[in-house]
Order: structure tokens, then sequence, then C-alpha cells
């Protein structure tokens, strides 16, 4: 009970929450999505896609590797059953976040269709800043933190891929895909903030693993690298526990 109390009494309350998701959804996070897709949007105006195209994907699909792989097999001229699996399998990923995700927010949101919307506005960026306030708040506090962080990030990205499509003419091909991959490395920094042991070993045995892995099996390199370097860290710590 006492524990209880303490928590509520140190928890901002949601006015204060909303303000602290604004100012780092203003910072860090958006800046990085919005670069990012800026690379996206210069790669999808080189595939064929139109502006509204380029954007209408952002805002749906929300998932670097998705709309990479929507745009590569669009301009192979894919069917629409076989991009809409290549789509769906780069993404399924953010399956288990998701389900934690809305999990943690479950008692603070009852409305089945806000749940949906909570775990689309959901990216690699904005996932561990919504579970760390989790963490800090009582629910209904952090769940204020995160819409604005969420929010802030998608919006950016609708415009950084806009900016993107129209600058496309005057960017080099090895900054695009530079561009790509910098959501990578913040997600990378932002887990290395974590002073959890478990964490920072399996996201070290990941940047070990993973480079060969792709090399033998690009298809399926990312997903194997995060499967073993997770297990490994969890037989090598987490069993203590």
């Amino acid at each position: 009970m006492s524990a209880a109390k303490t928590e509520s009494e140190c928890s901002p309350n949601r006015k204060e929450a909303f303000r602290e998701g604004v100012r780092h959804g203003l910072a860090v996070p958006s800046i990085v999505v919005f670069a990012t897709m800026l690379g996206y949007g210069s790669l999808a105006h080189a595939n064929g896609f139109s502006a509204f195209e380029a954007l209408l994907s952002t805002a749906l699909v929300w998932a670097m590797p998705g709309q990479v792989a929507m745009a590569d097999l669009k301009a192979s001229g894919a069917d629409l059953f076989v991009t809409l699996l290549a789509v769906s399998m780069a993404s399924v990923r953010f399956f288990p976040m998701a389900t934690i995700l809305v999990g943690t927010f479950r008692d603070a949101v009852t409305h089945p269709l806000k749940r949906i919307f909570i775990a689309h506005l959901m990216s690699a960026s904005t996932w561990p800043m919504g579970m760390a306030a989790a963490q800090r708040m009582n629910k209904e506090s952090a769940l204020a933190y995160y819409w604005p962080v969420a929010g802030l990030c998608i919006t950016m990205g609708c415009i950084g891929t806009l900016a993107g499509y129209w600058l496309s003419a005057d960017m080099p091909a090895i900054v695009r895909l530079t561009l790509v991959f910098l959501n990578v490395v913040f997600l990378s920094l932002l887990f290395a903030l974590n002073r959890d042991r478990l964490v920072i070993l399996a996201v070290c045995a990941g940047a070990v693993i993973g480079p060969p892995l792709h090399s033998i099996e690009p298809n399926y390199g990312v997903i194997l690298t995060g499967l073993i370097g997770g297990t490994l860290a969890y037989i090598i710590l987490g069993r203590r526990r």
C-alpha cells in the first residue's frame, strides 16, 4: 500500500507528463525519424512511387523494413499478394513489442480501437520510450506522455517522407542509404543507455553475430541475430535470475 502510494506521489500528473512527452518528442527521436524518412522518400521516388503513395506508405505501414520491401517489390513489378506478404513478414517483429505495449496500458485504455491506434503509432524509437515512462509513472501519466511522443514522431516521419521525395533528385544514393539506416543507429544508442546487463549483453551479442549471419543468410539474418543474441544473453545471465 505504501509502495503504491509512493509511486503515485512521485509520478507526474497527466498534464506534466504530456508536456514532457512534447519536449522529448520534439528532440532527438523526431529528428532521427525525419532524417531516416528523408532517405525513404528519396528511395520511394526512385522506385516509382507517387508523392501520395510515399506519404500513405509511411502513415499506414509505419515500419521502415516493410516500407523498403514494398518499394523494392514495386520496382520489380511483383503482384499485390507477394507485396502484402513481404511487408507483413518484414514487420512481424513488431508484434511482440505491440503486445507488450498494449498490455502495459490495458488498464488506462479500455476501448479496442484506441488500443489498436496505440499499437499503430508504435515504432522502434517510441516503444522503449513508452515502456520507460510506464516504469517511472502511473499508467495514465505514462499514456499521456506516450501520445505526443508517438504522434510527433509519425508526423515528422510523414513530413520527412515528402521532403525526401521532393529532394530526391539532389540526393546521392549513398546519402539515401545512410539516412535509411540512421534509425537503427539511434535505436542501438537508446538501448546502450539501459543499465540492465542482460539487455547490454544481448545488444553486444547481436552486434557481433549480426554481420556474418547477414552475409550467410540475407533474408533471415536480422531475425536469426535477434533470436540467437537474446538466447545467448538469457543463457549466460537470465537463468541466474
